[in-house]
């Protein structure tokens, strides 16, 4: 095979290689309710290495859990929980205000639509921290950021917080948007009617918890999200499916259409460097 063939060949498995992402990235959104508290648990847990024991207990209506995969946020499976009915977060972006409301209360005043799941679990002694992704949205952006409409996502690994966008604020509304007119959080990610990604109106980066377990004892890990002010104006929270556990999530892998760009780049200084190394041997 003579040196443009193999360049040829070589370009083309990238390239392929780089479409198939490009192709699976392109999949169907799907969201589908399941409030089946082992199905989330199964879902949720990855490398448990040094943790036993896990319970689970679910507080909230039923259409407010459910299990997603092919996801727009990078997440690509996992669990959802929603004030709303989680299969409303299914795009495109037709409405600013749907919204389901489900006449619960929620954990503290002036709270409603509480959706929340109970783990608890034995940690051995060689367990350090235990680790979580998620993505947190809301139909109550970007026109409700600074008001008492301040609905938030709460992750409590025994009793502490550990939820936080980058900067270590709390998730919740006023963080990401504090204002309708700008600026926003650098976390937050505007959604506008008529994407096709999500119904959702705005959501965070995909973003990593880890918190210090209680090393040989029982611990707790409470999800929790609810609406703040009103019971109007659905939010939710994706947990990516197999993230909970005790090893660190691997970096962030380029999205398709940059890795594309690599490869026409990578391939394009392949061929320049043996442009000059013949030039050179001539």
């Amino acid at each position: 095979m003579n040196l443009l063939a193999k360049i040829a060949a070589s370009t083309a498995v990238s390239v392929t290689a780089a479409l198939a992402l490009l192709g699976n990235s392109a999949m169907a959104f799907t969201v589908t309710q399941n409030s089946n508290t082992n199905s989330l648990l199964n879902a949720l847990l990855g490398d448990t290495t040094g943790l036993s024991n896990f319970s689970i207990n679910a507080t909230g209506n039923a259409a407010a859990f459910g299990l997603f995969s092919d996801d727009p946020f990078g997440l690509s499976n996992g669990i959802v929980l929603s004030t709303g009915k989680v299969t409303d977060v299914v795009g495109p972006n037709n409405s600013s205000s749907k919204s389901t409301s489900f006449g619960t209360s929620g954990d503290t005043a002036g709270s409603y639509d509480l959706a929340k799941l109970d783990i608890s679990f034995d940690a051995g002694a060689t367990v350090d921290k235990l680790f979580f992704q998620y993505v947190f949205g809301s139909e109550e952006f970007v026109e409700y950021g600074g008001s008492s409409f301040n609905d938030s996502f709460e992750l409590l690994l025994n009793g502490v917080n550990l939820a936080k966008l980058n900067d270590g604020k709390t998730v919740t509304i006023n963080n990401l948007v504090p204002n309708p007119n700008g600026p926003y959080h650098a976390d937050y990610i505007n959604n506008p009617q008529g994407s096709a990604t999500t119904q959702l109106d705005g959501y965070t980066k995909n973003l990593t918890f880890e918190g210090l377990v209680n090393k040989n004892a029982k611990n707790t890990l409470s999800i929790k999200i609810k609406d703040v002010g009103d019971s109007s104006w659905d939010s939710a929270v994706f947990i990516k499916g197999k993230s909970v556990g005790v090893v660190a999530p691997p970096k962030d892998v380029p999205e398709p259409s940059l890795m594309l760009g690599l490869l026409s780049v990578g391939g394009m200084t392949l061929i320049g460097r043996r442009h000059k190394q013949k030039a050179l041997k001539a």
